[in-house]
């Protein structure tokens, strides 16, 4: 291993699927069981307004793999396969000198070569598949791999003790090789459905208070179109309201919410033990770890228990960095964008790649400044939406319609503006703003691959599109949010709530 490897942080990406800000301490919920998840944002930056790419799964992931956003890489929801001609996460840093290893679930297309171990597992926790390697490790003890609910298996033979378990071994057999930094990748599959706490985990917020749901009658039939046709609500909209009313929906709603807050608590339990390890081992101190969740989930507010939604619920996400000694300890920073992440894991390995549509948070962070974004944007299916400080607007491009939100004085998200003549500046501003970014998203890689040749304007333009950067349409919105919150700030002294005039 020459110098200049050994340098480079060893790099450990934990993820969880369907994780909710509230249940973690550190951001704020009261309800939270999260002491380990807790003490890594005690000894690093978490950050408070962090968003997925995409609120939904795989095409959250194909971003994070990619670096893209999702009009760029095609998988605009689950079931539209990633374009894979990109060069991937993985692909960059093995030409790092990494090792890299992939651990649990991917749902982003074809499991890139790069990666050097593997322990994957197929479908989702209730899939009944016999060959994966949490399935083969069941196999001796008699257990089936599929769950459907609350396990009365040991907790220690549940899918997250296994893939924590198998992350921990690979890493100690890497550490003691010395083969050069590592890139792990730990990719857990809870708290997503089905809720499966085992033993006891499952009956954690039996007498608990859980945070209150956020719900009104009419939630649902308020819906953008498109969220409804995505959902299967279209036309049922009154159905769907009427069923959250019965006693048996709302006994239901109690234990599937207990089931869930129960889980993400074990989940956390789990990820102590690979902190844990890393303490011990004496890997912390060089070990750049990133936590974060694909998506959120409404859990009933709202009226329904899913993402595919621009709600904070399901589109905000859980995001810490933590490095002591070499970022700072116990501190918060504000926006992040999950495209963020593969830019922050190549400049932790000193690597860059002006194709990826997102920042580098980790040299800011080492030099104790802000992050460079200033806003949350992303995509979902034919829709985009920003999000600032002080705003959040969607917009739907198939139905010409969108949303605009005070984030303040609503953080319900009830009192739609877009429509409303007071906040027309506003909303035409942001709307300009995120229309600019929407169709500055290119293929920076096939432009660059295909440049080349022709008469004076190809040779004159030529070196222009070959310094075109997936960071500067990030750098230029967050730039024109800034100046939008600047510019109407005070507008949040004369909030006009909904039905007001």
């Amino acid at each position: 291993m020459n110098r200049q490897t050994a340098e480079k942080p060893n790099i450990l990406l934990i993820m969880t699927d369907t994780q909710r800000c509230d249940t973690l301490g550190c951001m704020g919920s009261p309800y939270a069981v999260s002491p380990h998840l807790d003490r890594l944002a005690q000894e690093g930056v978490l950050f408070e307004e962090a968003y997925t790419a995409s609120p939904v799964c795989s095409p959250a992931r194909s971003s994070l793999i990619t670096g893209l956003h999702t009009p760029v890489h095609g998988c605009i929801e689950n079931g539209i396969k990633r374009r894979e001609t990109f060069q991937t996460l993985p692909d960059a840093l093995k030409q790092e000198g990494y090792t890299n290893l992939m651990i649990g679930k991917t749902h982003f297309g074809t499991l890139p070569s790069s990666f050097d171990i593997v322990h994957t597992v197929e479908g989702e926790k209730n899939s009944g598949s016999g060959s994966d390697s949490y399935a083969r490790f069941l196999e001796p003890h008699g257990i089936p791999r599929k769950s459907d609910g609350p396990q009365s298996r040991p907790e220690e033979l549940h899918m997250e003790a296994f893939l924590v378990d198998r992350t921990i071994e690979e890493l100690e057999k890497v550490r003691q090789e010395g083969g050069g930094p590592f890139f792990a990748f730990c990719s857990l599959l809870s708290p997503h459905s089905p809720l499966d706490p085992p033993g006891a985990w499952a009956h954690l917020y039996r007498d608990k208070p859980l945070p209150p749901i956020d719900y009104r009658p009419g939630d649902i039939e308020a819906l953008p179109a498109q969220t409804k046709r995505l959902l299967g609500f279209l036309g049922r909209e009154r159905e769907m309201e009427a069923a959250l009313q019965s006693p048996e929906t709302q006994k239901h709603i109690d234990e599937e919410r207990r089931l869930y807050y129960g889980l993400a608590a074990y989940t956390d339990a789990q990820i102590g033990r690979l902190l844990d390890y890393l303490d011990a081992s004496g890997l912390r101190r060089s070990t750049l770890i990133i936590f974060t969740s694909d998506h959120g989930e409404q859990l009933y507010d709202h009226g329904f228990s899913d993402k595919h939604n621009y709600y904070d619920a399901s589109w905000r996400v859980p995001f810490i960095m933590s490095m002591p000694g070499t970022l700072p300890t116990g501190e918060t920073r504000d926006f992040a964008v999950w495209t963020d992440i593969t830019a922050t894991v190549l400049g932790a390995a000193g690597a860059s790649s002006r194709y990826v549509q997102g920042h580098d948070l980790f040299r800011p962070l080492s030099d104790g400044k802000p992050s460079p974004r200033r806003c949350g944007v992303g995509t979902l299916y034919r829709s985009a939406a920003i999000s600032t400080k002080y705003w959040k607007l969607e917009y739907y491009f198939d139905e010409r319609e969108g949303r605009l939100y005070d984030r303040l004085n609503d953080p319900s998200e009830r009192s739609d503006l877009f429509g409303h003549p007071a906040y027309r500046e506003i909303k035409d501003e942001l709307l300009e703003a995120l229309l600019a970014w929407r169709s500055n998203l290119s293929d920076l890689q096939y432009l660059t691959e295909s440049t080349g040749g022709g008469g004076p304007v190809a040779r004159r333009i030529a070196p222009h599109t070959l310094q075109l950067s997936g960071e500067d349409n990030e750098r230029r919105l967050s730039e024109a949010a800034e100046l939008i919150d600047n510019k109407y700030k005070e507008a949040h002294k004369t909030f006009i709530s909904k039905g007001e005039s």
